[in-house]
C-alpha cells in the first residue's frame, strides 16, 4: 500500500438524489483524472427498504471486485445525528469492503453500530490527503461530513481510520460524555481554498425518534390506597395513564424513602449505590455512605449526555443534612445526579405551606402565595413542571425531555385544604376493618387482585375499630379524610401536568412511569396519629383526648391538615392502605412495604386499554428500561470512569406480551434490618422485632452489636404464583427450599453491600462520626433559609443566642432570628414597643416566652437570649434570660425543651421569620424583618464534658436517622 497519508471521509445525505447527484460528479472527475482517489462507495437505502450501492473503482477507472456483505459494512457508517432518523440496530454479517484491491474484512459495522436509514444516503471515500480539497469540494451537497487519516501502510489503520470518521455520524454511546466532533471540512489559508462543515458545532442527539420520558413517583402511599388499583381514594388520571397503556401489579420498591429513588435514578441496587438507609445520616460502610459512587453514573446523567434535556421536580431526599448548603458539594445534589434543571426540595419532608425551595444549584427559600392566597407546593411543582417544558419546546421543537416529577404527597405532614379533605366525609366512618374487607373485594373485581387470593389478617398491634372509642374513632376518621384528600390533589395535579403535555402535541410519544409509592403506606405515625408529625420522633405521646384538645387550640378538627398542623395518621391506616398485603413502610421483608402501584404508557408504542402484567418488576428495572425504549445503551465508561453494570432488567418486552418470560427473576430486599429474597417465584423473609416508630432505647438495646443475631430471626417462606398475598407460610413445610433462600440472601447480600447488616443504623450503636469541635457559630445579617439539619445543636444543653444590632433612633422592631415554626420552633424577636422577646414552641405541646422588662437602647446593641439548662440531657429544662448590653432585661422557666427535632423540614432565618412563623403576635406581619441592622447572630453552645459531649452526639445522631427513617 501507498505509505502516503491517507483520508477516509464520510459523508452522509438526507436527500438520495442529491447523493446521487454529487456522487456522478465525483466518478466523472475521477475519470477525467482531476481528482485522484484510492475508491469510493455510493450507498443508497431507499424509502421502501431496498439498499443499493454503487463504486468508483479505482482512480484508473477500473471496478473493484464487487461488494457482496459490504453492503452491510456500507449501511452501517450512516446514521448522521444531523439527519432525523430511527437507529435499528447494527449490521450482521461477516463484512467485507473492497476500496481497489483493499478488503476490510471484520468489526466494522459493530463498531459503529446503526444502520442507514430509509430515504438516506452516503459517500465514502479514500483518498491521498493531497487531494482532500478537491475531494471536498467535489461533494458540495453533503451538510454533513467526517474524515479520519490513515497512514496508508496497512489495512488495520485503514479500517480503524474508517471507523473514526464513522463515529462522528454513529458515536460510541457506551463512552460518556461523547467525544467532541471532529471537523470534516478543509480549512485552508483562504476561504476559497477551504470546505465548511457546520456539524463541527454538533451537539449530542439521541436516536431519532426518542420519546420524552416522565417519570412520576407518589411519596409514602400504597397498594391499596388509589382507585385504579380498587382502593378508596379518586385517581382518575392515574386510571388515565393505566388506560392508555399497561398495569404492573407485580412492581416493588425497597421500602423506605432514599433507598427506593437512588435505585431508580440509577438502576441499581441500593446498597450498590451507597443508600442501603436515608440520606440524612451517612454510615461509614459501603453500602450506607448516601453517596453513589462514581461508578454508578445515574439514568438522567446517561440521558443527557446523549443529547436529552433532563429537569427534576418535587422531592429529592438524595442529599445528606450536612451538605445542603451553599458550600455543597454540588455532585450530591441533583445537577450532579445529571439534571439539567431542578426545582423542589433536598430533604426527607417538607412542610406543604411553606418549603425551602432549591433551584439548581441554589437554595431561593420558601415562596409566598400569589394575589394573597395561601401557597400550596403540589400546585406550585406543577407549574413549575409545565413551564419548563414550555421553555424547553420554545426553543427545540423535538428535542426529547425527560422529566422526575416526585411529589411531597403523600408524605406527612398530611396537608391539605379542608375542601379537598371533605370530598371523603363520612367515608372512613366504618374503620379501617371494613376499609381492608370492601377494597381488596374491588381488587378483585378489577382484576389487580386474583380470586384465589386471601385476605392477610390484622396484626395484634393495631386495635379493631370497634374497640375504639368516641373521641378516637372522630379524630382517626378526619385523618383519613385528610390523608385520601392531600392523595386526590397530588393526583389532579399529576393530571394537569399530563394535560398541558398533550396540550404541546408531545402525549403520543411519551413514555410515562406513574408510580404510586417508593414504599408501602407509613406506619410510623404511631397507634394514634399525631396532630404532629414530630411529637413521636421526639417520645412526646399523646392520647387521642390531648391531641383533639391541642387541634381545638389550632382551628378545630376540620382544620386538620391546614397551616397550623403537621399531621401524620394512626399505624393502622397505613395498613389499611396496603391491602391486601401485611405491613408497610420500613418492612423490606413483606409485600406491604414492598409492592406498589405501577402504570406504564406510551400511546405510540404500547396498546391502550389497561391490559395487566404480572412479570415481577422491580425499581431498578425501570432504568433499563427508558433506555431500551429510547434505543441507547448502558454506559460502560463515564468521565473516564469505568462503570458498574446495571442491576435492573428492561421489561420492555413485556409491553406487546402479557404472556412474555419473566427476566427478573432474583432480587433481595433488605431494609433496617427486615429482608427478603425472591428468586423464581419463591420468597422468603424475616422481619426485624421492631415496629417501624419505634427507636426507643430498650428496642436498640436488643439489636446492639454482640446481643442481636441474624441467625435466630424467624424466617417465613411463600410461593407467590399461588398465593399473591403472602397468606400461607411455608417455611415449615418446605424446610430445604428455605435454607437455599436464606443462603442466597447472604450470598446477594455480600454481592451488593448489603452488609454489616444494620450498617445504617451504626449510629445507634455508639459508631459516630467525628465529634464536632465548633462550639460557635457565626451568621450574618443575610443569611435565610438554613436547612433543619444545619442548624446549631442547642438540644439538651445550655446555650446562648447573640445578636449584634444597630437599633436607629425611634426604635426598631421585628425578627433577629427565627427556626421553624409555631408547632416545633424559637424566634428571638422585638414587638413595636421595643421589648425584647423569647419564645419557643415546644412542639405546640408546650409554649413558652420570655419578655423584656424594658425596650432595647438605641445604636449598637449587643442582645443576648442565654438559656441555663437544668441538666445536660435531651429534654431538658431550664431558665432563659434576657439580655441587652451586658445587663439583665428579663428571665422565665422553659420547663420542656425539644429532645430531638423542632422539624423535620421547617429552616432558620436570619433578620426575618419566613414561611409559617413560630409567634401568631406577629403572623399578620409576616416574615417580619427586623428595622433595624442585624449584623451577626451567634449560637454559643457551653461546652460540656467529654463524656456529655459523647451521649448528646450519639442523641443528635440517632436522631437523624430516625427522622431519615420517616422520610
Amino acid at each position: 500500500m501507498d505509505e502516503r497519508a491517507m483520508d477516509v471521509l464520510v459523508a452522509g445525505y438526507p436527500d438520495i438524489d442529491t447523493a446521487r447527484r454529487d456522487f456522478d460528479a465525483l466518478v466523472e472527475l475521477v475519470r477525467a483524472k482531476t481528482v485522484r482517489i484510492e475508491g469510493a462507495i455510493l450507498v443508497v437505502h431507499e424509502a421502501d427498504g431496498e439498499v443499493t450501492v454503487a463504486d468508483t473503482g479505482d482512480h484508473l477507472g477500473r471496478r473493484g471486485a464487487g461488494w457482496g456483505a459490504g453492503v452491510g459494512l456500507a449501511v452501517g457508517l450512516f446514521a448522521p445525528a444531523l439527519i432525523p432518523a430511527i437507529a435499528v440496530g447494527a449490521a450482521g454479517g461477516a463484512l467485507a469492503g473492497v476500496f481497489t484491491d483493499h478488503r476490510l474484512k471484520s468489526g466494522i459495522a459493530d463498531s459503529i453500530g446503526a444502520n442507514l436509514p430509509p430515504g438516506r444516503a452516503g459517500i465514502v471515500a479514500v483518498f491521498h490527503d493531497e487531494h482532500r480539497l478537491a475531494v471536498e469540494q467535489a461533494l458540495p451537497g453533503s451538510p454533513a461530513k467526517s474524515i479520519a487519516q490513515s497512514d496508508g501502510r496497512s489495512i488495520s489503520r485503514l479500517k480503524e481510520s474508517l471507523a473514526e470518521a464513522a463515529g462522528k455520524f454513529a458515536p460510541d454511546r457506551t463512552v460518556l460524555p461523547l467525544k467532541d466532533p471532529s471537523f470534516g471540512g478543509t480549512a485552508g489559508r483562504t476561504i476559497d481554498k477551504s470546505v465548511a462543515d457546520w456539524t463541527v458545532v454538533m451537539t449530542p442527539k439521541p436516536p431519532a425518534g426518542a420519546p420524552n420520558v416522565l417519570v412520576v413517583l407518589i411519596d409514602d402511599a400504597g397498594f391499596g390506597n388509589p382507585s385504579t388499583f380498587g382502593g378508596p381514594i379518586d385517581t382518575p388520571n392515574m386510571t388515565r395513564v393505566q388506560q392508555m397503556g399497561l398495569t404492573y401489579n407485580r412492581f416493588h420498591v425497597t421500602a423506605i424513602c432514599s433507598p427506593t429513588r437512588a435505585a431508580l435514578l440509577t438502576g441499581r441496587n441500593q446498597h450498590r449505590v451507597g443508600f442501603g438507609s436515608i440520606a440524612e445520616y451517612p454510615g461509614p460502610f459501603p453500602g450506607y455512605t448516601a453517596a453513589v459512587p462514581k461508578s454508578c453514573a445515574p439514568v438522567a446523567r446517561v440521558l443527557r449526555d446523549n443529547g436529552y434535556v433532563t429537569g427534576g421536580f418535587g422531592k429529592w431526599h438524595l442529599t445528606p443534612d450536612n451538605v445542603q448548603g451553599a458550600a455543597g458539594p454540588f455532585d450530591r445534589w441533583p445537577s450532579g445526579w445529571g439534571f439539567d434543571h431542578w426545582w423542589g426540595f433536598l430533604s426527607g419532608a417538607a412542610g406543604q405551606y411553606d418549603p425551602i425551595i432549591t433551584q439548581d444549584n441554589a437554595t431561593i427559600g420558601v415562596p409566598e402565595g400569589a394575589d394573597g392566597k395561601q401557597y400550596y407546593f403540589p400546585d406550585d411543582i406543577t407549574d413549575k413542571a409545565v413551564e419548563w417544558l414550555h421553555a424547553v419546546r420554545a426553543q427545540d421543537a423535538e428535542k426529547p425531555w425527560f422529566m422526575y416529577y416526585s411529589t411531597g404527597c403523600a408524605h406527612a405532614p398530611h396537608h391539605v385544604e379542608s375542601e379537598w379533605a371533605d370530598r371523603y366525609k363520612g367515608k372512613f366512618d366504618a374503620g379501617w376493618d371494613e376499609y381492608r374487607k370492601t377494597v381488596f373485594a374491588r381488587q378483585q373485581e378489577l382484576g389487580i387482585v386474583p380470586q384465589d387470593a386471601e385476605l392477610t389478617e390484622r396484626p395484634d398491634l393495631f386495635p379493631a375499630w370497634d374497640s375504639l372509642s368516641d373521641a378516637e374513632k372522630t379524630l382517626y376518621v378526619r385523618q383519613m379524610e385528610v390523608f385520601a384528600g392531600y392523595s386526590e390533589n397530588a393526583d389532579w395535579n399529576v393530571g394537569r401536568l399530563i394535560d398541558s403535555i398533550e396540550e404541546m402535541g408531545d402525549l403520543d410519544n411519551t413514555l410515562i412511569f406513574y408510580i404510586w409509592g417508593d414504599n408501602g403506606a407509613s406506619m410510623e405515625g404511631t397507634i394514634t396519629g399525631s396532630f404532629n408529625e414530630l411529637t413521636f420522633l421526639n417520645g412526646v405521646p399523646l392520647t387521642p383526648e390531648q391531641q383533639l384538645e391541642l387541634i381545638d387550640r389550632h382551628g378545630g378538627i376540620e382544620e386538620l391538615g391546614g397551616v397550623d398542623t403537621a399531621p401524620h395518621y394512626a399505624a393502622a391506616w397505613g395498613w389499611a392502605g396496603n391491602t391486601p398485603f401485611k405491613w408497610g413502610k420500613q418492612t423490606g421483608s413483606h409485600l406491604g412495604g414492598t409492592r406498589n402501584p405501577m402504570v406504564v404508557a406510551w400511546p405510540d408504542r404500547i396498546p391502550g386499554g389497561g391490559k395487566l402484567r404480572s412479570q415481577f418488576t422491580h425499581v431498578i428495572d425501570v432504568g433499563p428500561t427508558i433506555l431500551e425504549a429510547v434505543g441507547l445503551p448502558e454506559a460502560k465508561s463515564v468521565d473516564g470512569i469505568e462503570q458498574e453494570p446495571m442491576d435492573g432488567t428492561s421489561f420492555v418486552h413485556t409491553f406487546d406480551d402479557a404472556a412474555a418470560a419473566e427476566r427478573h427473576t432474583v432480587q433481595y430486599f433488605e431494609s433496617m434490618g427486615c429482608r427478603a429474597i425472591y428468586k423464581d417465584g419463591w420468597w422468603a423473609c424475616a422481619r426485624l422485632d421492631r415496629i417501624p416508630w419505634d427507636f426507643s432505647p430498650a428496642t436498640i438495646a436488643k439489636l446492639a452489636p454482640g446481643v442481636y443475631d441474624p441467625e435466630q430471626d424467624t424466617w417465613e417462606l411463600y410461593f407467590l404464583p399461588d398465593d399473591f398475598t403472602q397468606a400461607h407460610d411455608l417455611a415449615a413445610e418446605q424446610p430445604e427450599k428455605l435454607a437455599e433462600l436464606k443462603e442466597l440472601f447472604w450470598q446477594e447480600a455480600e454481592r451488593n453491600r448489603v452488609l454489616p447488616l444494620l450498617g445504617g443504623m451504626s449510629v445507634f450503636f455508639g459508631i459516630l462520626p467525628p465529634l464536632p469541635t465548633t462550639t460557635r457559630f457565626t451568621f450574618h445579617g443575610d443569611v435565610q433559609n438554613v436547612q433543619r439539619g444545619m442548624i446549631p445543636r442547642i438540644y439538651g444543653r445550655s446555650y446562648a443566642i447573640e445578636g449584634e444590632l444597630v437599633v436607629p433612633e425611634g426604635g426598631a422592631e421585628g425578627v433577629i432570628v427565627a427556626n421553624a415554626d409555631e408547632i416545633g420552633g424559637f424566634a428571638l424577636w422585638v414587638d413595636g414597643d421595643g421589648l425584647l422577646h423569647h419564645t419557643y414552641s415546644m412542639l405546640g405541646v408546650e409554649q413558652y416566652r420570655q419578655v423584656s422588662t424594658e425596650p432595647l437602647p438605641t445604636g449598637e446593641v449587643a442582645v443576648r437570649m442565654q438559656f441555663d439548662a437544668d441538666e445536660v440531657k435531651p429534654g431538658t429544662g431550664g431558665t432563659a434570660s434576657l439580655w441587652a448590653n451586658g445587663t439583665k432585661i428579663g428571665e422565665g422557666r422553659i420547663d420542656r425543651t425539644v429532645p430531638v427535632a423542632f422539624s423535620s423540614y421547617s429552616g432558620m432565618d436570619i433578620g426575618r421569620d419566613n414561611g409559617l412563623v413560630v409567634d401568631a403576635a406577629y403572623k399578620d406581619r409576616a416574615p417580619y424583618a427586623f428595622t433595624g441592622d442585624v449584623r451577626t447572630v451567634v449560637f454559643d453552645l457551653k461546652p460540656a464534658p467529654h463524656s456529655v459531649e459523647q451521649q448528646l452526639h450519639h442523641a443528635a445522631g440517632a436522631a437523624g436517622v430516625g427522622s431519615g427513617a420517616a422520610g
